[in-house]
């Protein structure tokens, strides 16, 4: 043992060598352009490299505001939330508009939406009529997984209230959610026999291994989530922010919405809804995982 101190020592004053340490040191050579961000080199989007932005961020106007959408139909007692992601385009979830869809008629000629803010749909009485429906193309073979329809209206909308705010939402690119909380719009049954009332929730993120285990607890898997809970789906909690409802009661949710600064992005669409009162979670959709046809379909031909 003493032998190996006693020549480690020597090939340290001999060589200079200390063990655990490079014996190459870094210089300029080194430098690669394959991790910038250990560099501290921070990726710029700005107008000199608009060329690099996806289309739906380029569309994106920075300052928005989000009302309340709903689109109806003359033909069914049903409604399906929804929220503007261009002046023509709604964003909704496909297993609602099917339960509007009345056979093979046009939907043109029974559905509308509307949203009860004047300085949005100025004529009409506040309605604007829907032009087509269009559904995402692997809806047919797993609905709850690819639960997303593309509304586009017969007219445009003027996109601006007053103070120059956006009513058009952003349309959120990335896996990762850069705030701690969501903000969900639902409907819910309040006065017996009445409309449904209308409340905003501010609910938590939580992570898959967290909903997995909200979902360990039901009496049954939610049939509809045939692959379970996938990488392309994010959950909330109820944080029981309100006493009038919960989770599990008869509710219409939204598109889910995450604020970053003076930006709303709608980050997820609902899947199904869970009736079982003993979970307190939210299955939805990432909007990530639909962007490239989303884009085509609200804006097609351009990129």
């Amino acid at each position: 043992m003493a032998r190996i101190i006693v020549f480690a020592l020597l090939c340290v004053l001999l060589t200079g060598i200390v063990f655990g340490e490079v014996s190459q040191s870094f210089n300029s050579v080194n430098i690669t352009t394959v991790d910038p961000l250990r560099y501290n080199a921070l990726q710029l989007f700005n107008n000199d490299h608009t060329s690099r932005k996806r289309l739906a961020i380029r569309k994106c106007y920075s300052y928005n505001f989000i009302y309340p959408l709903k689109i109806f139909s003359t033909e069914e007692p049903y409604f399906c939330a929804a929220v503007f992601v261009s002046q023509d385009s709604l964003l909704t979830t496909a297993l609602c508009m099917k339960m509007m869809q009345h056979g093979d008629e046009h939907p043109s000629n029974h559905m509308f939406a509307m949203v009860d803010r004047e300085e949005v749909f100025f004529y009409e009485h506040g309605r604007r009529y829907v032009s087509k429906v269009f559904y995402h193309p692997k809806f047919e073979d797993e609905p709850a997984y690819y639960n997303v329809a593309v509304v586009k209206l017969r007219n445009s909308v003027y996109d601006r209230d007053t103070t120059g705010r956006s009513h058009v939402a952003c349309l959120y690119p990335n896996k990762h959610m850069k705030n701690s909380k969501a903000i969900l719009g639902e409907w819910f049954e309040f006065q017996p026999e009445q409309n449904p009332s209308f409340r905003w929730l501010d609910l938590p993120f939580v992570t898959r291994k967290e909903c997995n285990a909200e979902l360990a607890k039901m009496k049954r898997p939610v049939p509809e989530l045939t692959r379970g809970l996938l990488e392309s789906q994010l959950c909330v909690r109820d944080s029981h922010n309100a006493s009038l409802t919960r989770f599990c009661d008869p509710r219409s949710s939204g598109p889910l919405l995450m604020t970053l600064g003076s930006t709303v992005y709608v980050v997820g669409l609902p899947t199904v809804h869970i009736d079982d009162c003993t979970v307190d979670i939210e299955v939805f959709n990432r909007v990530s995982q639909f962007l490239d046809w989303i884009e085509s379909v609200v804006w097609p031909g351009q990129e």
